[in-house]
Order: C-alpha cells, then sequence, then structure tokens
C-alpha cells in the first residue's frame, strides 16, 4: 500500500482526526505521505509522522481555514477545499490548494481522511483535477443544472455498465430503478437547492436490469457569482452491504418473531451487562417496554437481594441455565424467571456479548411454594394444634398422632401409629361400645356422636383417666372411611368450673341468677343473708319478690328489655334501686347485669351490692362539697377586694410616673404596694410583704394598709409610718406568728428629693441614667411584729432627670428554675438597666418575661410584686 501511495505524482497526506478537549477544534495527525509529498516540502518522511498537520501551514489565516474545512468534514463526512499558503522547511511559502476527502472505512475507530496539496498554477488545475477523478475509486457523475450529464469516470461507467457514450447527454432517470417515491427525489432535490449539497441511500438499476444500492454524495458546483453551474455527484456502491443487512434484518424479524410466539423474553447485553436487544415479551414479564429496557444494566430490574449475588455471572464468562432470578416488575410487584445465559466469545478468548433467555415461572413457582406451603400449614396446624388430633382408618388403626397427642396421652407418634384407637385411649368400660358404634356406621351410615362435641372419659398410657372434650368427623376417601377426632383436655375446665361455683357460693355481694321468663334459677348464700330467705324458698320464684311492691311493674319492662339488647351493664342507670328483704323491710342496692348464653337456655346473672353505707358516705360528700364552695366563694370575694386595694392606674405627670404590678402564687396573696398623693407636692410610695400567702396574710396585708392610710393626712416621714405602723401591729403578728417587711419612700416632687426608711424589706435599687449604676436604698430597721418598740433609720437621696427606682418583693429573686438555681438580684439588675430607657410598664413586662423564660413556667411558688418610679 504504500509503494502505491509513493507512486502517485501527487502530493498526498493521509491524516488522522483525534477527537480533543476542545470539541469544537479536533486534532488531525499525519499517518502517512507519499514520496511526492516529502520531495515538495523538503521534509523525510520520519519527520513528518504523527505532527500536527498545521506544522505546515503558513499563518493563522490557513489554520483557521483549516479548522473550519477540518470541523466541517468531521461533522458529515463531506469533502473540504480551501486556498491558502504552506511553509516548507526551508521556510518557502507557497500558494497552493487543499482538498480533504474523508476514508470512508478506516482501518480503526479514529476517522481518517486524505488531503491533496496542489500548487496553484495556471496550466495544471484542470489536469490534475481530471487525474484525480478519473482514477478515483469512487462513482463520479456531473451534470448540468438542468440535470443534463456532461461527465462521468470509469468507474460509473464499470458500477451502472452504461458506457460514457451510452449516458452523456441523458437524465439521471434513466438509472432510477423505480422502487423510489417520487417524495424522496423530491425531497432530495429540495435539500441539494437549498443547502448546496445532499447525500443518502439511493437505489439505481444498472443497463442489464440488476438492481444496485449506491451511497451518493450530491454537491452544487458554484461560479465566483454564486451561480449553480454544476452538480456533482460521488456514489459509492453499497449494494453487498444492503444485503447483508437484509439477511441480517430478516434474520432478527425471524428471530424476534420467534421470541414473540414462544412468549419467553430473550435479550442480548454487551460484555459489561447493558441490554442492546430485548424482544417485546418483557412488556408481558416485567411490564417495561422494550425502548425502556435497552440501554439499562440487568441489575437495575433485580430485586436488592439478587442484585450482589448475581453479580458475579457477567464476570466469569460461564454459561448458566435454569438459573433462579427476581425481578421487579414495573409496578414493584415480584416477578420469578428462570434465566440461561450464554457468553459469545470471539476467535481470540474476548467477550463479545451475552445472549439469554427467561421464562416467567412466578405463577409455577407460587403454585408450588403455596402447594409446599399449604402442607406444611398444614402439618404445622396438626403439630401445633392444642388439641390432640387423632386419625384412625375404618378399621380402628391410627394412621397420624400429632405432638399434642403425645403430650396428652403419653404416647409417642412412633409407638401410636398402626395401633388400635380403643386400645391405647378408651377405657375399657367403654371399648365395647366404641368397637359397635363403629361397626354400626359402616354397615348404616349413621353415628350418633359423630360431627359434634361431646364431653367423655379417656386414658392415658399411665392407666390414669381424664375428662375430655371430643368431636369426630368422617371423611370418606374411595370406598373406604377415614375418621379425624379433635380431642380437648378439659380437667383444667372442670377444675375450673368447680372453682367458679365456690367463687359464687362465696362472693361477698349476692348472686341471682335467673331465666328469660324471670324465673330464679339459682342464689347464692349472700343472697339469703342479704334478703333474708331461704334457698329453697327463692328457687323456682319470679325475680320480683325481691322487689318492692311500687317497682315490679316497671322491673318487669326493664328485665325484658335488656334481653332485647343483652349487653353487660349497670341496671337502673341515673335511678335510685332498692331491695325488699322478707320482713318486709327496703335497703338501697345496686345491680349489675351479664348474660350467660349457653346451648340450653338464656340466663341473666344479677349482681346484688348493699350500698346502704356507701349512701351515707355520699351524703357526707355533698355537705363537703357545699362547704367547700362557700369556702371559694368567700375566696374569691377577698381576691376582689385585694384587687380593689391596689392601685387601679399608674400615675404619670410631666415629672414623672411610677406603676405596679403583683403575682399571687395562689388565689390571694400577702404581697402589697401602694402609691398615693399626701398632698400636691408629696408622693408616698410602699411595698410589703406578709410571711407566707392566701388568706391569712392577705387579712394582715389588708390591715397594714388601712393603717397606713389611716396616717395619710399626717405630716409623718417614712420612719415615723413605719414606728407606728410597728406598734399597731405587734400584738396581731406576735400571736399569729406572721411577721411583715416593708419599705417606705416619699417624694418631694417639686425638690426631686426622696426620703426612705426600712423594716427587713429587700432594698429597692436606684439606677442613675447619667452614670448608668444601680444603687440599694437601704436603711437599718427591723420586720414589722418583731419587737414592740422600734427605731428605724431613715435616709434621703436627691432624683435627677430618667433616674428610676425597682422596689420588688423575694418572690421575684428567689424564684426557681428546674436545676434549683435562683433568678437572682443579678439577672434582675441586667434587665434593669437593658430596658431603662422604656416605660416602666414595659420594663416591668421585660421582667417577668425574663422570670418565666428561666423558670419555664408562667406560676410560682411565691407573691411576685414589682413597682417602678421614674422621674421624667
Amino acid at each position: 500500500m504504500q509503494h502505491f501511495i509513493d507512486s502517485l505524482s501527487f502530493n498526498m497526506i493521509i491524516i488522522r482526526i483525534e477527537p480533543s478537549d476542545d470539541t469544537a477544534s479536533p486534532c488531525a495527525r499525519i499517518i502517512r505521505v507519499n514520496r511526492s509529498a516529502t520531495e515538495f516540502l523538503g521534509y523525510s518522511e520520519q519527520e513528518l509522522l504523527n505532527q500536527s498537520f498545521e506544522k505546515i501551514l503558513a499563518t493563522q489565516k490557513e489554520r483557521t481555514l483549516w479548522q473550519t474545512a477540518l470541523a466541517k468534514m468531521n461533522n458529515n463526512l463531506a469533502n473540504s477545499y480551501f486556498e491558502g499558503e504552506i511553509i516548507t522547511r526551508a521556510q518557502h511559502k507557497i500558494q497552493v490548494s487543499l482538498s480533504i476527502s474523508p476514508l470512508l472505512d478506516p482501518p480503526s475507530n479514529n476517522k481518517q481522511a486524505v488531503v491533496l496539496i496542489q500548487v496553484i498554477m495556471s496550466d495544471n488545475n484542470c489536469y490534475m483535477m481530471n487525474k484525480v477523478v478519473e482514477q478515483s475509486a469512487s462513482a463520479v457523475m456531473i451534470t448540468d443544472p438542468t440535470g443534463r450529464i456532461d461527465y462521468v469516470n470509469p468507474k460509473f461507467t464499470e458500477l451502472t455498465g452504461y458506457t460514457a457514450d451510452e449516458l452523456l447527454g441523458q437524465n439521471p432517470k434513466i438509472l432510477q430503478s423505480g422502487n423510489m417515491s417520487s417524495e424522496h427525489y423530491q425531497t432530495m432535490w429540495q435539500t441539494l437547492l437549498a443547502s448546496g449539497e445532499w447525500r443518502g441511500e439511493i437505489q439505481n438499476q444498472k443497463k442489464n436490469g440488476e438492481v444496485y444500492w449506491a451511497y451518493e454524495n450530491v454537491s452544487a458546483i458554484k461560479n465566483s457569482a454564486g451561480e449553480i453551474t454544476h452538480f456533482l455527484a460521488v456514489e459509492e456502491d453499497i449494494t453487498r452491504r444492503k444485503e447483508v443487512e437484509s439477511a441480517l434484518s430478516e434474520s432478527e424479524e425471524r428471530f424476534r418473531q420467534m421470541a414473540e410466539i414462544t412468549g419467553e423474553w430473550l435479550w442480548e447485553q454487551d460484555p459489561d451487562g447493558y441490554y442492546t436487544y430485548s424482544s417485546s415479551a418483557v412488556n408481558q414479564i416485567l411490564g417495561f417496554s422494550m425502548d425502556e429496557v435497552i440501554g439499562k444494566h440487568y441489575t437495575e430490574f433485580l430485586t436488592p437481594q439478587d442484585k450482589a449475588s448475581l453479580q458475579p455471572y457477567s464476570a466469569i464468562h460461564q454459561p448458566f441455565y435454569a438459573l433462579l432470578n427476581h425481578y421487579r416488575h414495573k409496578d414493584g410487584h415480584q416477578v420469578l424467571t428462570e434465566s440461561t445465559g450464554l457468553p459469545i466469545i470471539d476467535v481470540n478468548g474476548k467477550l463479545l456479548k451475552w445472549r439469554g433467555v427467561d421464562r416467567d415461572i412466578t405463577a409455577r413457582k407460587h403454585f408450588q411454594d403455596a402447594l409446599i406451603e399449604s402442607e406444611k400449614r398444614t402439618r404445622l396446624i396438626i403439630e401445633s394444634a392444642l388439641s390432640a388430633i387423632v386419625i384412625m382408618d375404618s378399621y380402628g388403626i391410627i394412621t397420624d398422632w400429632n405432638h399434642q397427642a403425645e403430650k396428652m396421652f403419653g404416647w409417642s407418634r412412633s409407638e401410636a401409629i398402626d395401633q388400635r384407637l380403643q386400645d391405647l385411649i378408651i377405657p375399657p368400660r367403654f371399648r365395647k361400645a366404641h368397637q359397635k358404634g363403629l361397626q354400626h356406621f359402616l354397615h348404616t351410615g349413621i353415628g350418633p356422636l359423630l360431627n359434634q362435641v361431646i364431653e367423655h372419659v379417656a386414658i392415658r398410657k399411665n392407666g390414669s383417666e381424664f375428662p375430655v372434650e371430643l368431636s369426630i368427623s368422617p371423611l370418606k376417601l374411595g370406598n373406604a372411611y377415614i375418621f379425624s377426632g379433635f380431642i380437648h383436655d378439659i380437667t383444667h375446665r372442670k377444675r375450673l368450673e368447680h372453682r367458679f361455683r365456690q367463687a359464687v357460693e362465696s362472693a361477698p355481694n349476692a348472686i341471682v341468677m335467673v331465666n328469660q321468663s324471670g324465673i330464679i334459677e339459682m342464689v347464692n348464700s349472700q343472697t339469703e343473708t342479704s334478703f333474708g330467705y331461704l334457698r329453697t324458698e327463692l328457687i323456682g320464684q319470679p325475680v320480683e319478690m325481691l322487689v318492692p311492691e311500687r317497682f315490679r311493674t316497671a322491673h318487669i319492662g326493664y328485665r325484658q328489655a335488656y334481653l332485647a339488647t343483652p349487653v353487660s351493664r349497670p341496671m337502673g342507670v341515673g335511678q335510685d334501686l332498692y331491695g325488699l328483704r322478707k320482713d318486709g323491710t327496703e335497703f338501697p342496692v345496686e345491680i349489675g347485669l351479664s348474660l350467660i348464653d349457653n346451648e340450653e337456655e338464656v340466663l341473666v346473672m344479677s349482681t346484688i351490692i348493699e350500698i346502704t353505707a356507701r349512701k351515707a358516705a355520699e351524703q357526707q360528700i355533698r355537705q363537703a362539697q357545699v362547704s367547700l364552695a362557700i369556702a371559694q366563694n368567700e375566696i374569691r370575694i377577698a381576691q376582689q377586694i385585694q384587687a380593689t386595694l391596689s392601685p387601679s392606674a399608674p400615675i404619670k405627670s410631666d415629672d414623672f410616673e411610677v406603676t405596679g404590678f403583683c403575682l399571687p402564687a395562689d388565689k390571694v396573696g400577702g404581697d402589697y404596694f401602694d402609691y398615693f398623693f399626701r398632698n400636691e407636692a408629696q408622693l408616698d410610695m410602699v411595698i410589703a410583704d406578709v410571711s407566707g400567702h392566701s388568706i391569712g396574710p392577705a387579712l394582715f396585708m389588708v390591715e397594714t394598709r388601712s393603717a397606713m392610710r389611716a396616717q395619710t393626712n399626717l405630716l409623718a416621714t417614712p420612719a415615723e409610718t413605719l414606728g407606728v405602723l410597728n406598734s399597731f401591729l405587734f400584738n396581731d403578728l406576735d400571736q399569729s406568728d406572721y411577721f411583715i417587711t416593708l419599705f417606705y419612700l416619699q417624694v418631694d416632687i417639686n425638690k426631686h428629693q426622696v426620703r426612705f426608711a426600712n423594716a427587713g424589706h429587700p432594698p429597692p435599687l436606684l439606677l442613675s441614667r447619667s452614670q448608668q449604676k444601680l444603687k440599694e436604698l437601704d436603711t437599718e430597721g427591723l420586720i414589722l411584729g418583731v419587737k414592740k418598740e422600734v427605731v428605724f433609720e431613715e435616709k434621703t437621696t436627691i432624683l435627677a432627670k430618667g433616674d428610676l427606682i425597682l422596689f420588688y418583693t423575694d418572690g421575684i429573686i428567689e424564684a426557681e428554675n428546674q436545676n434549683k438555681e435562683f433568678f437572682g438580684l443579678g439577672r434582675v439588675k441586667a434587665v434593669l438597666l437593658q430596658k431603662a430607657h422604656e416605660p416602666p410598664q414595659i420594663i416591668i413586662d421585660s421582667l417577668l418575661a425574663a422570670l418565666q423564660q428561666f423558670c419555664q413556667r408562667t406560676s410560682f411558688d411565691d407573691d411576685i410584686t414589682l413597682m417602678i418610679f421614674k422621674c421624667r
């Protein structure tokens, strides 16, 4: 091949087009070059091989044209042509034309093309072009704009069988096979005229009538004015390929039809396990269409447990047969298939693909599993039954004996099988009757004890007898019978029945059982005690004899209504019920009704409880509730009174604003705050805390307020006021074990001066707005009620604009959270400093919000009182 290329007289270079990171600019490398080209360029062949073609392009202009031509050819496999300069090894620039033609069947996966380099000279263009076309391996035809054939090359005459003389001047229609639609030709010409080129497959007819297929590339040739002067058609004979494709298509169609007929899912996978073919049966089996399957990995359709377990089969490249697969149907349910797969391997041992078939065995597998499961379940039911299950044939021979029978009778299964039933479990005194009954049924088909539940006596291996409940059912198989017996040991039940009779008899309440007619069937001993009758006097009598005469008619109606809707419930809900003793006295009762429904009759069991003592207790409770209601009403009155004692609204003026708030720990509290004008220039403020809370402290708070307000018209100082209050309240406080803390403050509005005294109360906080500092207002003084004669210290201070005073009780600083931490004075000060610029009510609200957030609750163990005075 290289010798042939070297023999060519024109400059030819073969390139390989490789993709690059920039998909818009593919890379072209020289892989072959003929001797003419190496001599023309001045390079040796080795210097050019594997080099980028752009190495011989002179300027960026040629490189740009090259990339454009290369991209065009790479995208649509069309020939490309452009003119420019190349540069030789000696750095000589030569004007050339470059023709790029794709190789249709490259030996590798990379695209390849032929580049012809022709020096632009006025005397050799036509000659070289003619040689290229004449020697081309492709059939070439040129027509004029009307479609009349002007030229065909030797390959074209070889392909069609016509000579050049027979074709020249003819219309290409003489080559039409008649098998292509007119719409096809119309579309071809519309595309050609619109874009200047058309390519595609076309079926033509040779001179001898033989039909052939060609891949045709038609281009419009234009002059410098852009007018079409000719049409160039290049054809490649693809008849053989089409025949192979047709045969393959027919084979595939036949294969597909067979696949459809069998109803089995036929498939092919690439070496990595991705489906390349799927028969339509996949839709019937898995619910997916063929398009949904092709391109997907086979594990995508498997259940999670199969994904891991079946993965190795694709790697070992060995056939597999009847492999059980668990697929997921498109709707989510599981599908079971029996899968067979065959690896397709080439002569070199390389895996080409997998081919296989899946057969849906879901229904069969489910049926088999259900049958096996049914047998297992039947055996399991028999073995796990609480009753002994014994099966015997018509000769009385045991054929089956479950685990419960082993436990109940003491005979193992191996010991019991093939033994006579009567010899193992029937006491000797009943065996003759059993044998007689069996023979009677076999001769007549009548068995009085069959198909019903009866109680009987059975015998164990050790000879001990015990009560049983059994049912025997005959089943005819062919001409013979088998008998299945279900036997339940009722020893425990019999024992419980005996205990029940004992429990009823010894019950602390009267129990009376009557039938549907209201006749007494049974009573216990407590009934005799409660009503004074003997048992023999009650049995057989109407139950109404135990009901006072005035209620008897209604009682009959109640009894009949209960039988119509019998549920366990109390009798006479919402009514007072009474019983009647034999001596004629009545007593209050409570009656519970229960229905006992057995196969023989329906009975109503009445449980009668004497509630004389409970009625008396209920009367005492009602009296206590009345007393409690009175007390609660008194507390409400105390609340209302206490609410009226505190200021009803803040006091606001141009000089100051004062407001307060009290949160009692109970219904009423022992905290107290007040503010009032002693005269036009003096405002008095007081905050107090009586030890404890509820009614007692609240009363002392009222007394304190009254004593304090009584001094309103006196010109008393805070210290004097505290002295008078201590003397006035001492006796009361001393006798009641209460004490009071109290802080008293007077404001001279005109002078902005405050005077204050303290009786053991937490000192208020004075916040200086100018200094942003907090100061405690405290003086010496005992709490009220400890000592009768006390001298209280008094202090004064001056207030500035914006200063504020916070009065508080210890309820806020001693409030605890869940971790037993106190809210503390530090948190009070922090909120006060942060909110000092706000009005007094907002400061109080902020303190309460911070307290509730800290304690995570809204109620507290002690009363909380806050009062704020703020200068304006």
